[in-house]
């Protein structure tokens, strides 16, 4: 059962209309109120339950009912009918007014009529005018939240695909080590626990700080260098605002792609470097990377398909707040990502 609080609080402004529209009837018929209190208030409240039922009816009824199921010649009759038979009623209750008061009626029966049919359609077409606003508006709404619910399943379809994809590459890392029986196999799981444990952690939030994010790619970036102590690694950062927060494994995926289809290609030349700088809640991440030699068909056609998923991460975090440019020569493949985090 409705509380009566809520129904108030539902109906609120519906109560304050009404309200005003029997004040507003009772100041117009303040001569009748002189003659006969009885019959002002019968005046009074008989006027107000005629509007309230044609408005109503209208509402509740012929509009969701036949209007909203495009039946308009249908809903034209009906609220035609319905209107008139207000008019015809408020029409009789003014000549029954005025004969109270002893007034001259003749001829004017059809004149009242006509008055009283407008004045009700005006209370029809101002209640229609008013629902088909709020429709239009809760349209609006019911698309947003659609639209932002399907932006939510999207959002955790992408993550979901993140982690898992992470996983493997490191694993694959880990598996060559172990295969070359290199005692580095031991450091390569406790850096990878450590990866584990954040994305565990702060994988699923939907802010964490810079710092954070910043120290998961050094982390990873010391996992490659543990596989290939030799190769030319560079990475820096000049993070220092603490404050900054950033969506989490967004950029990971651009670092992943650089070794998987760049770095790792290659057994000699190869080459990664990797700059992080903020200045004024703008973060800039520069990566530059070898390209796969031309004979290696797999990682030439797969290049880049790596930054998809986390190019449509970027839209829906990051609309018109971030700038994605990859750029592909004979020797490099540069990847430039400004994204404004304030």
């Amino acid at each position: 059962m409705r509380e009566p609080s809520s129904f108030i609080q539902k109906y609120f402004f519906h109560i304050l209309l009404w309200i005003v529209v029997t004040i507003s009837l009772g100041i117009d018929a303040n001569e009748l109120f002189k003659v006969s209190k009885f019959y002002f208030i019968i005046y009074v409240v008989v006027k107000t339950v005629a509007l309230v039922v044609l408005v109503y009816l209208n509402l509740l009824l012929f509009y969701p009912k036949l209007f909203i199921a495009k039946k308009y010649f249908l809903y034209f009759i009906c609220i035609f009918s319905i209107t008139a038979l207000v008019g015809y009623v408020n029409s009789r209750l003014e000549l029954f007014v005025r004969d109270i008061r002893d007034l001259d009626n003749k001829d004017l029966t059809f004149i009242f009529f006509i008055k009283q049919f407008f004045m009700a359609v005006r209370y029809v077409l101002t209640a229609f005018f008013l629902q088909i606003t709020v429709d239009f508006y809760e349209q609006k709404e019911k698309l947003k939240r659609i639209e932002l619910e399907k932006t939510i399943a999207e959002l955790n379809f992408l993550k979901a695909q993140i982690n898992p994809h992470f996983l493997l590459n490191t694993l694959n890392n880990l598996y060559a080590l172990i295969l070359e029986k290199s005692e580095q196999a031991g450091e390569f799981v406790l850096k990878l626990a450590d990866i584990l444990k954040y994305i565990l952690a702060e994988g699923k939030a939907d802010k964490v700080f810079l710092k954070k994010e910043i120290l998961l790619l050094k982390n990873y970036i010391e996992l490659e260098m543990l596989r290939k102590p030799k190769a030319d690694i560079l990475f820096s950062s000049d993070h220092t605002n603490n404050n900054h927060q950033i969506t989490p494994l967004i950029l990971l995926p651009f670092v992943e792609n650089a070794f998987k289809h760049g770095l790792n290609t290659v057994s000699k030349s190869g080459f990664i470097h990797i700059r992080i700088q903020t200045n004024e809640g703008q973060l800039h991440l520069s990566i530059e990377n070898n390209i796969p030699p031309e004979n290696n068909t797999v990682a030439v056609e797969s290049y880049g398909i790596g930054i998809e998923n986390v190019k449509k991460r970027l839209e829906l975090f990051y609309p018109n707040k971030y700038k994605l440019l990859l750029e592909k020569n004979k020797k490099s493949f540069l990847v430039n990502l400004h994204i404004n985090l304030v």
